[in-house]
């Protein structure tokens, strides 16, 4: 048995994760990816009984829509952590293929590296199928999930993962589980989070602060459009949330905002509030 390893980022969800463990959950401190991995690769020897060194991640893989001025701090931790950024144009602020792109990264990595583990970052039921077609190839599938205690009540925007994808996965540890062994004075390896003084969203039940972000979608005479935050992130825009005696925003404006960053129920994009121009 061994114990190869390859994580997948569907790299909107793992940003609204990102925030929660920031902003809503005990820790209060991000992810950081390379003790991520490490804590995967824990999960994997103490699953397995494999000698740590058995457990290599052989591939990290983050895909994502892409704006034209991204944060190069990302990209720089990204580099650091050995994740391969996969960069996909978005269409009126909305992204496209992301899913399609992914899913064939994981297949490509797990069959010809070739993988023994696929970690699958994201809550996409869209990825039930890849898993299922995994798992029938004997590749052992992970999808954390977010532990959601009953009290206190969690915001609404915790991140969630669909229920099919829960179904076709081989084991959905939560994160926590994943988190609680780095906690260990004798653990060996790289912590799981690093603090950050970067600026929240200022949403019911998150800290105060405001998100930054750019036009990327706004025709002449519709009432709404597309913001692409700092992050890669899209929302959605309504003329109603723009400054008094502006009635759309040209493509290309900075602007601020607030909100949360889960969608209400049927909608694909979460809404920007309280938009102010930069």
């Amino acid at each position: 048995m061994k114990g190869r390893i390859g994580v997948f980022y569907d790299g909107t969800w793992f940003a609204y994760l990102s925030d929660f463990y920031a902003t809503a959950h005990p820790r209060a401190a991000r992810i950081a990816l390379d003790g991520f991995h490490d804590a995967l690769r824990w999960h994997v020897h103490t699953t397995t009984g494999l000698p740590l060194e058995a457990c290599p991640v052989l591939a990290a893989h983050y895909v994502r829509g892409r704006i034209e001025t991204p944060a190069a701090s990302f990209d720089a931790v990204l580099a650091s952590a050995g994740v391969v950024r996969h960069d996909l144009p978005l269409h009126g602020g909305k992204e496209k293929g992301v899913d399609v792109h992914l899913a064939l990264e994981v297949w490509e990595s797990a069959t010809t590296l070739p993988l023994e583990w696929v970690v699958l970052v994201t809550g996409d039921a869209d990825f039930a199928p890849l898993a299922s077609r995994l798992t029938a190839r004997g590749v052992r599938v992970l999808v954390p999930v977010v532990d959601v205690p009953s009290t206190p009540v969690p915001p609404a925007w915790t991140p969630r993962t669909a229920a099919p994808l829960r179904a076709a996965a081989t084991a959905t540890p939560g994160f926590d589980a994943l988190f609680a062994p780095t906690d260990r004075p004798d653990y060996p390896l790289r912590r799981p989070f690093v603090r950050s003084a970067e600026v929240v969203a200022s949403a019911p039940g998150s800290p105060r602060g405001r998100r930054r972000g750019t036009v990327t979608g706004w025709r002449s005479g519709q009432p709404h459009g597309f913001i692409t935050d700092s992050r890669g992130a899209s929302w959605f825009t309504s003329r109603d949330d723009l400054p008094e005696g502006h009635t759309m925003l040209p493509t290309g404006t900075p602007v601020s905002f607030t909100g949360s960053p889960t969608p209400t129920p049927g909608r694909k994009y979460p809404r920007a509030h309280a938009i102010r121009t930069e």
